[in-house]
């Protein structure tokens, strides 16, 4: 049976070369390791070489136990289960006989084996699926050669290999355990042959995850379930305004341990909460309950940073459109503050023109929010700390690597006398890839010298969140009297994500401020897409989807305004644009299986979008009606993938889902807001969220897999999919009901929880 184990340690790991599997016998075992990449998001942010790999560790045991010890965090997404899923595929196994081990993270280079992964971008399937096959083939060709050597005959067809038994033709039979020891000596094959497509038992086969049996029976370990002897519990209480300071520490509370300030570490500053400064204290006590209310009764006076009157959402949303008309350009080599103007693609004067010369000019412009994560588990860590010896760090994160590098920076401390155990996440939704909690829990755990369990209260979630970024985007075109767009100008106005992480941005500008908007297959003439940097200092930071999130919204909103004033029809009139078969063909599947080509019943109206992101292109139709000032009903979605390749058709479906109600959140109710640089939704009262009766039916189609797979084609990811497409097409839908045009999300930035 699967099994899976959180946290875990893994002490022995050997080193990894960047190129070629390592071998080594470990107490008889065959214990092989592979490279596994990180993610290219991930290396863009830390400067870190394309390609550079980390290693995962396959162990056969002598008693037959198949031990995967991945690095991804397991936050739901099921793409730890992918990857034994795969794994178990090419060694010919059980799917149940693979067991999953949390790895841990190390600095070394080249990467030891069974190290962790930032796990964020939909890619962990995407990025390694073929190399999880090759490690397993190899593996599985190791063990048939061993038993080779054992009979003496060299004749492969004389063998079959079925549930880790290895049959010879002359009768004797083995399973891997009897043959590790034998294979740990023999050198791993460089192109080992792999499971044929058509004789595929488990990929492209819904399989169920690994990790859920432990969730439902309660022994799964998140973050916030852990606990040490003799714990003390520590409360996040920041500065009600970002960029504050602490102006003096209060006297300790009766029934309090201590008050502990935090300062902003390095590598977690962000925005105007800048290194260095006291931006929150902890308030420490011998309960989670107690100390949680001592810290909301606790007075404590904030210095406010000095250009607080303008951190304000109207001057947010007034500066991007603004900057919507007139950028500074960028300047190689030149500091290009926040503010400057990047092109990503195309012309700005071959696409102007071209839309001054057309019949019919639409210039719109889309404002989207500030969003917060709203991961159901909020922020914890717990961390032993010993001065001198050893700092233990037990934490849902996303970014295990990141986490080791901050602990050994804060504390002084060799890597080798810090442990980070991953434990699973109760969401994560890009918000856990960040630290700025870790380092607060060490922060404690250091100050008081014994373990501290530190948590972010919802209230602090909420309102000290790296939020998704707001933006403020301009789109214009020029069609002809038949529809033809002879030129199409976008442009982009966010805080970028990236500069705020310390990267210095190239000609293009920040890859996530324009993600979703570039090198569409649309015939849109002289094209140019263009970003500029909001000056707003407001913490932002990776979300579910991110940078697609806004563009999908403004790029498909603007091209069912094309279609209006073509006078076409919004699904045909992009077909007419489409140049790519596969997006023809997602396209077409999402308008049978959302009926487009049937009236709706009376009083409702269906959208159409479409978009790609992490390799993928996706497509939905939304069914809306009963529209209020207040509300409305989304009666129906249909949803359409192509990510070539699923390996769990199930989780993927799952996936989407899911993904597609956190972007109906966000679409109806998702927002937050600044006045005088302290944000004003606090909880999940005036966050709205939909409730399990405002759950609409849900279709999803995969495109299927390819007949043989060919490993030059990207594999798509699909965990953020959900998201980009809902909106545009619940947009499209609203104005066919109400002939109203929805440019600015959310919805509904009014609606509250009602009684909560």
């Amino acid at each position: 049976m699967n099994t899976v184990q959180t946290p875990t340690m893994d002490t022995n790991a050997q080193g990894l070369s960047r190129r070629d599997f390592l071998v080594r016998g470990a107490g008889g075992a065959l214990a092989l390791g592979f490279a596994l990449t990180e993610l290219s998001r991930v290396q863009e942010v830390e400067a870190a070489a394309a390609g550079t790999p980390v290693a995962t560790w396959l162990n056969i045991g002598t008693d037959n136990s198949i031990i995967l010890t991945l690095g991804p965090s397991e936050m739901g997404q099921g793409s730890s289960s992918g990857l034994a899923q795969v794994l178990a595929e090419e060694l010919m196994v059980d799917y149940a006989q693979v067991q999953i081990v949390q790895g841990m993270p190390t600095l070394a280079t080249p990467a030891p084996i069974g190290t962790s992964i930032n796990t964020v971008g939909s890619g962990i399937i995407k990025n390694n699926f073929w190399k999880m096959r090759d490690a397993g083939a190899a593996a599985r060709e190791m063990l048939l050669a061993a038993a080779m050597q054992a009979t003496g005959d060299q004749d492969r067809g004389h063998y079959s290999i079925a549930s880790g038994v290895i049959t010879w033709s002359g009768g004797r039979t083995f399973t891997y355990g009897s043959l590790a020891a034998a294979a740990a000596r023999i050198a791993a094959p460089s192109t080992p042959p792999l499971v044929p497509d058509a004789q595929f038992r488990l990929i492209g086969k819904t399989q169920s995850r690994i990790d859920i049996p432990s969730k439902v029976n309660g022994s799964a370990k998140y973050g916030i379930d852990i606990r040490l002897p003799n714990m003390l519990y520590a409360i996040v209480k920041h500065s009600p305004v970002i960029g504050g300071t602490l102006a003096a520490l209060p006297a300790t509370p009766s029934g309090v341990t201590a008050l502990v300030p935090l300062k902003v570490a390095a590598g977690t500053g962000r925005g105007i909460e800048l290194v260095g400064n006291t931006n929150a204290i902890a308030v420490v006590g011998a309960n989670t309950w107690d100390t949680w209310q001592s810290a909301k009764a606790l007075t404590v006076k904030w210095n406010s940073p000095t250009n607080v009157a303008l951190l304000n959402t109207t001057q947010f949303v007034n500066d991007g459109i603004a900057l919507t008309q007139s950028a500074r350009p960028y300047v190689a080599g030149g500091t290009n503050a926040p503010g400057t103007l990047y092109t990503a693609e195309g012309d700005a004067t071959l696409a102007s023109a071209a839309i001054a010369g057309a019949t019919t000019i639409l210039d719109n412009t889309y404002t989207l929010p500030y969003v917060a994560h709203a991961t159901m588990e909020v922020l914890n860590c717990t961390v032993d700390y010993v001065a001198g010896v050893k700092c233990d760090v037990y934490a849902p994160t996303q970014s295990a690597k990141s986490v080791l590098s901050l602990v050994v920076a804060l504390t002084g401390l060799p890597a080798s006398a810090v442990n980070v155990y991953t434990t699973y996440l109760g969401g994560g939704l890009g918000r856990k890839a960040e630290t700025d909690f870790v380092s607060q829990a060490v922060q404690v755990a250091m100050a008081l010298g014994k373990p501290v369990k530190l948590m972010w209260p919802r209230e602090e979630d909420f309102t000290h969140d790296q939020y998704r970024p707001m933006g403020v985007i301009r789109a214009r075109a020029g069609l002809t009297a038949n529809g033809t767009v002879l030129g199409w100008a976008y442009r982009n106005v966010s805080p970028s994500i990236l500069a705020q992480r310390g990267s210095v941005l190239g000609a293009k500008g920040d890859s996530q401020g324009t993600e979703g908007a570039t090198a569409l297959p649309y015939a849109l003439g002289s094209r140019v897409t263009e970003y500029v940097t909001h000056p707003a200092p407001v913490p932002v930071g990776f979300w579910r989807s991110v940078g697609a999130s806004l563009n999908t919204f403004a790029v498909e909103s603007m091209v069912d305004e094309l279609a209006t004033a073509a006078g076409q029809d919004p699904y045909q009139y992009r077909r007419s644009l489409i140049t790519d078969p596969r997006w023809l063909r997602v396209l077409d599947e999402a308008a049978n299986l959302g009926g487009w080509f049937s009236a709706p019943p009376a009083g409702r109206a269906r959208g159409i979008a479409i978009g790609t992101a992490f390799g993928s292109i996706v497509a939905q139709v939304v069914e809306i009606g009963n529209v209020t000032s207040t509300g409305l009903t989304v009666y129906r979605v249909s949803m359409v993938i192509d990510c070539y390749l699923a390996v769990n058709p199930g989780q993927v479906e799952a996936q989407l889902v899911g993904g597609m109600v956190h972007g109906m959140n966000a679409t109806l109710y998702g927002r937050q807001a600044f006045t005088g640089g302290a944000a004003q939704y606090k909880n999940f009262s005036t966050n709205r969220m939909i409730r399990l009766s405002e759950m609409p039916a849900v279709q999803v189609r995969i495109i299927p897999n390819p007949t043989a797979a060919d490993r030059t084609v990207g594999i798509g990811g699909t965990g953020e999919l959900g998201v980009p497409t809902f909106a545009p097409a619940l947009a499209a839908a609203y104005f066919k009901l109400t002939a109203k045009r929805q440019r600015s999300l959310p919805f509904f930035p009014a609606s509250t929880m009602g009684g909560l």
